[in-house]
């Protein structure tokens, strides 16, 4: 915890529909820091367990970290220290591939058509309780990126139990199973049944909440580098690939995920394709406005060094915590 006194500025988030299948939300709140100079992102998501901002900022105030709170103080340590030495904290750095994250709220055709001409290598969509509505919908994917090649991803955050888990892969299209890349916390994790099911269906799982305990049955690890540092995760887990992702969070960060992301490729860490291209599932904002990804390639903004924005996060109305 820092003794340099932290200001905030709370924002709003909008996208058009819920981000996953645990919640209902269409808007979002969350708050820049900023200490020494350097900056951070909070954004909780009170649907998996975080106190609202409100909590998460009165803790700061008296000294007191979460995850999400500590892992903002990290980044504004190392933002601030790039920003003084006036360096973009992605020089000399590279970006990992990202899947495709499925915008509900956005026009099919237009999707379909973006991921196939700018050559995603994957797409990832929320799963629903209906799984059926979910096995419609991926089929539709299979048969136009059928002769591309795009994988399919889908994350049900744990809202099916292991019977229709087992349902929905059974009754689910041939090419559509041929197409499949993993099926993210399906159920709530239970080591033996994952292991049940990925070898009665041949199906590979990734894990996201649950690994601390995570000891079989999943093929990949799922990694926010805003609720927790990757390599924690990496040295629980060390057979298994990283997905590191956004939390569908603001502009900045996600950029901070994106550093993560770079820092673990340059480090020689095992990488899927992540899950840092998510600007086009909010309403655009100035910070959103800079954010651009092209066939799963994020491009950073760089400006006043730092994790980028500059100018714009300056101009913001900032108080005193």
């Amino acid at each position: 915890m820092t003794d340099a006194p932290i200001y905030y500025h709370e924002y709003l988030l909008r996208s058009g529909v819920a981000l996953n299948a645990a919640s209902v939300r269409r808007v979002f709140a969350g708050a820049l820091i900023c200490v020494n100079g350097g900056y951070g992102c909070v954004h909780p998501w009170p649907e998996f367990g975080d106190a609202p901002v409100e909590e998460q900022l009165r803790l700061l105030s008296e000294g007191v970290t979460t995850p999400v709170t500590a892992m903002a103080l990290r980044c504004a340590e190392l933002d601030g220290e790039a920003r003084r030495a006036g360096v973009s904290l992605f020089e000399g750095l590279e970006i990992p591939r990202s899947h495709y994250s499925w915008s509900f709220a956005t026009d099919t055709e237009a999707q379909m058509e973006r991921v196939l001409a700018e050559g995603w290598p994957a797409i990832k969509a929320k799963g629903f309780a209906n799984y059926g509505e979910t096995t419609r919908f991926l089929e539709g994917c299979a048969k136009r990126f059928e002769t591309q090649g795009v994988r399919l991803r889908v994350d049900f955050n744990g809202v099916l139990d292991r019977l229709t888990f087992g349902k929905f892969i059974e009754f689910m299209p041939l090419r559509v199973y041929r197409a499949l890349d993993f099926v993210e916390d399906p159920f709530p994790y239970n080591a033996e049944a994952w292991e049940a099911v990925r070898q009665k269906w041949g199906v590979k799982l990734a894990l996201d909440k649950g690994w601390k305990d995570g000891t079989q049955g999943f093929d990949a690890v799922v990694v926010k580098p805003a609720r927790r540092d990757w390599r924690t995760v990496a040295e629980t887990h060390p057979q298994q690939p990283l997905v590191l992702t956004s939390a569908m969070d603001h502009a900045f960060g996600q950029m901070f995920a994106a550093y993560e992301a770079a820092v673990a490729l340059s480090e020689g860490q095992a990488l899927d394709f992540c899950g840092l291209c998510t600007e086009h599932l909010f309403e655009k904002d100035e910070f959103f406005e800079r954010v651009t990804s092209h066939g799963g390639c994020l491009s950073a903004d760089r400006s006043g060094g730092g994790l980028g924005f500059g100018d714009v996060l300056e101009g913001l109305p900032w108080r005193r915590l």
